[in-house]
């Protein structure tokens, strides 16, 4: 029997294919990176938004119709648990199952389901890493917000962090191993150690002490709980060692729907946050989120968010139009003229093009330092400059640091030259 993993959704679930990945090592199962050579498929999914869910269900159908033998894992099985009835699943927190799941399939018994087992670190557990230079630092798992429309806490759960000790052996293990840059994630960054009686900022002042050359990506925060650590946080990421890189979904510009999506802040929070970390790093390079047409939303608190985003010119945006997910609460609302929404996703995707090509043009003939993270999809090479910009190189080695000069700029990402290479 010999096994395929599929990945899709954010950092945290390419971090359980590490996981996953490991456990199957560990067990003595045979993986493969072909899929016509596998017997078996564990499709790792994400079921954030509606148009992934649907991708999901797609993907599994398709996948049984070609007569693999499918074990879902990731969030779905815990946010819709009837889709997988008649599957073969885990979950985001039952992969140390996955070896009992597989034997169950090897003997060619019924559809075996185990969705959530006893808690684990899982920075201590065995991984197989996909990225030799990058390595998935998961810090915690759960949230402790309670927004209408989120899908994901209902597959994460409430917070459960892992232990400072625990994250401080993988992040020492990995930069041994050669890692260079530690992508550090959980679904709310920002309440790291509530419950543990520590925050975030400890743990980071823990991580660039340790001895090595390496760069720390902090993932995404929550603004409402952003506000209670902001001011450690910005000290600590004085450090060399934490990229100048920040993430705040602010969802929408309108402090009516924030209230209507349950988001804990307002409009002037976010702000708040943004100006703080700029007069301490003025090259920080601002990432946010918005959801058009959530179905509260009027045309007025839409040009809201417009002012928002021209007032703030955040570097990147990662836009989504609303779509209700099953077992959330805003999936009973009254969802907007599908036609209206799709004006002004429109309006709102050429804005944020607009202004990140403005933002990032401000960058050609600058000279800097860039990590050689990946190749690229499409040819060429990722680096990553000291901001975490995405730099497009020619010509480079991965795990490289170059000297380079931003020689163009497209709206999302840099184009950069080695210096002497």
């Amino acid at each position: 029997m010999k096994v395929y993993v599929e990945t899709y959704g954010c950092t945290a679930n390419k971090g359980d294919t590490e996981l996953i990945l490991g456990q199957l090592k560990q067990a003595g199962i045979p993986f493969t990176k072909n899929l016509d050579e596998a017997d078996v498929v564990i499709l790792n999914t994400c079921a954030v938004k509606g148009v992934t869910y649907r991708r999901m269900l797609s993907r599994i159908q398709f996948l049984r119709e070609s007569g693999k033998r499918v074990v879902v894992a990731g969030c779905l099985p815990l946010i819709d648990p009837k889709s997988v009835r008649d599957l073969d699943a885990i979950s985001c927190r039952s992969i140390t199952s996955l070896p009992e799941v597989l034997e169950h399939v090897r003997r060619g018994e019924g559809p075996v389901r185990q969705l959530v087992s006893e808690p684990v670190e899982k920075p201590l557990l065995p991984r197989v890493r996909l990225n030799r230079v990058s390595a998935i630092v998961q810090i915690a798992e759960g949230c402790l917000s309670n927004c209408t429309y989120c899908s994901v806490r209902l597959a994460r759960g409430r917070l459960r962090s892992f232990r400072p000790e625990s994250i401080e052996e993988q992040v020492r293990r990995s930069v041994q191993e050669g890692a260079k840059e530690i992508l550090v994630t959980s679904q709310d960054n920002a309440v790291y150690g509530f419950d543990l009686g520590t925050d975030l900022p400890s743990l980071l002042r823990r991580l660039v002490s340790l001895p090595g050359e390496f760069w720390i990506r902090v993932g995404m925060m929550n603004p409402a709980f952003t506000l209670k650590i902001y001011r450690e946080l910005a000290e600590v990421y004085a450090s060399p060692k934490i990229y100048k890189f920040l993430h705040l979904p602010v969802q929408s510009g309108s402090d009516r729907v924030l209230q209507s999506m349950r988001r804990g802040y307002r409009v002037r929070d976010f702000e708040f946050l943004v100006d703080h970390f700029r007069s301490r790093f003025p090259r920080i390079q601002l990432v946010t989120d918005i959801i058009v047409g959530y179905p509260t939303e009027t045309e007025e608190d839409f040009q809201e968010t417009c002012e928002l985003i021209r007032r703030v010119k955040p570097d990147k945006v990662n836009l989504s139009k609303f779509s209700p997910m099953p077992g959330t609460e805003a999936c009973r609302l009254k969802l907007l003229d599908s036609a209206e929404v799709a004006r002004r996703s429109r309006e709102m995707a050429e804005l944020c093009r607009e202004i990140g090509l403005e933002v990032n043009r401000r960058y050609v003939g600058e000279r800097m330092e860039v990590l050689v993270t990946e190749e690229g999809p499409r040819g060429g090479y990722i680096g990553r400059a000291p901001n975490y910009k995405q730099v497009i190189l020619e010509r480079a080695q991965v795990g490289q640091v170059l000297e380079i000069q931003i020689k163009d700029a497209k709206a999302t990402y840099l184009i950069g030259e080695p210096l002497g290479y």
